[in-house]
């Protein structure tokens, strides 16, 4: 007997676009993160229930849980390491990496602490944010 095992594939969890069942998503582009010919390899997208922009931004706790389960369909689909669509879905970082026994980097922001060790004494670094209210050195 054989079990189907589904091809290696990089995770992403997308924020809610607010499509009506059976709606295609918007076009995306050449070079777009969830653009499938952006990568030499498959991707697999799992839209994080209720994950509209403005609750994610506002660090809404109440969707970690959907962070959680939607990052575990990911791996149970394939996944070998998952990502965000959104910078600010660090706050649910350590609860996804905990609950997937794969990578997780869920925002760039991550490389926060890694970028400023590169850089001199007393030098800056920038950070472009949808809502620079909400992003503050509690993320890093």
């Amino acid at each position: 007997m054989t079990s189907h095992r589904p091809p290696a594939s990089l995770g992403f969890l997308e924020l809610e676009r607010g499509l009506a069942p059976g709606e295609k998503p918007p076009q995306t582009y050449p070079g777009s993160l969830l653009n499938p010919d952006t990568y030499d390899f498959p991707i697999i997208i799992e839209t994080v229930e209720g994950a509209w922009a403005d609750r994610v931004i506002r660090g809404d706790p109440s969707l970690e849980p959907a962070y959680v389960t939607s990052a575990q369909r990911l791996v149970e689909r394939g996944a070998v390491a998952v990502i965000a669509n959104c910078g600010f879905a660090i706050r649910h970082q350590a609860a996804v990496a905990a609950s997937v026994n794969v990578p997780v980097a869920l925002s760039s922001l991550l490389l926060i602490p890694t970028l400023l060790r590169q850089l001199p004494p007393g030098a800056k670094l920038a950070v472009l944010t949808a809502d620079s209210t909400h992003c503050s050195e509690g993320l890093f």
